[in-house]
């Protein structure tokens, strides 16, 4: 299952990046990626509003700011990207173990 899903997200990550940057250079002229929290954003905006208090609450305050925030304004082809190799990645660090009969 980690297999097909990162290699999933890998490809993914290759199409959206590629077509999200050619969008940008080509029809608005700037160099300019569409980032995490602008898909999450789009997504479900109340819930990137409540994040941010709950975290600096109850889990830790710093990680909000120097980890979260940054994770944020990645771009999103590329995270999704990094997310999928991570995945592939676990799948061969972590090999099944075979069962004998």
């Amino acid at each position: 299952m980690r297999y097909k899903l990162g290699a999933f997200l890998l490809i993914a990550g290759i199409v959206f990046t590629f077509f999200d940057g050619i969008y940008y250079l080509m029809i608005k002229k700037e160099y300019n990626f569409t980032m995490v929290g602008e898909v999450w954003y789009y997504i479900h905006p109340y819930s990137l509003q409540i994040i941010q208090p709950i975290v600096e609450r109850y889990i830790m305050v710093f990680l909000w700011d120097p980890l979260l925030l940054t994770m944020l304004q990645l771009p999103f082809g590329l995270f999704i990207f990094f997310i999928g190799f991570l995945l592939l990645l676990s799948r061969i660090i972590l090999k099944p173990k075979k069962m004998r009969n």
